[in-house]
């Protein structure tokens, strides 16, 4: 296992611990709450539930907080790693094909499912406004406007 696995690994273990002992927390200070309510409590003694509630809710909403922001934010890269590799996966299947990708070729070498690769090649086809084929098979041919420059040619390969 890699270092960047085992810190994930141990970002995902705090927040659920995080979450797991602010929830206690909260559900220890709402259950006092009903002992407010009961006419034969004292003075001292509502006081006392009082204090015991928001010294509970004191220390459970920042560790909520905290778990909860650890998995947004956990959540928010590994978006941004799926999309990193979507693209480098997308421009190289388009400097090879020399601007023409199908949703199968990118579903597969995406590891995707058909309606997914759609959905990301639509997205890039707005981007920056693909024309769309039609091959005799009835499946459809993204086509972008690439630079020849960027194609690539098998002599530029370094087998060394």
């Amino acid at each position: 296992m890699s270092s960047a696995a085992i810190m994930k690994f141990l970002k995902k273990i705090s927040a659920a611990c995080l979450l797991s002992i602010g929830f206690l927390f909260a559900m220890y200070g709402v259950a006092q709450m009903p002992e407010l309510a009961n006419e034969e409590q004292t003075h001292e003694s509502k006081l006392e539930i009082r204090e015991s509630f928001f010294m509970s809710m004191g220390i459970s909403v920042p560790m909520l907080a905290g778990g909860g922001l650890m998995l947004w934010r956990l959540h928010q890269r590994n978006k941004k790693q799926l999309r990193d590799r979507l693209d480098r996966i997308f421009y190289r299947i388009l400097k090879i094909n020399q601007g023409k990708i199908t949703i199968l070729e990118f579903a597969m070498e995406g590891n995707l499912s058909g309606e997914e690769a759609r959905k990301y090649l639509d997205t890039k086809a707005k981007e920056f406004n693909a024309h769309f084929e039609t091959d005799d098979k009835g499946h459809i041919n993204y086509r972008f406007e690439v630079p020849v420059s960027f194609f690539y040619i098998p002599s530029q390969i370094d087998y060394s």
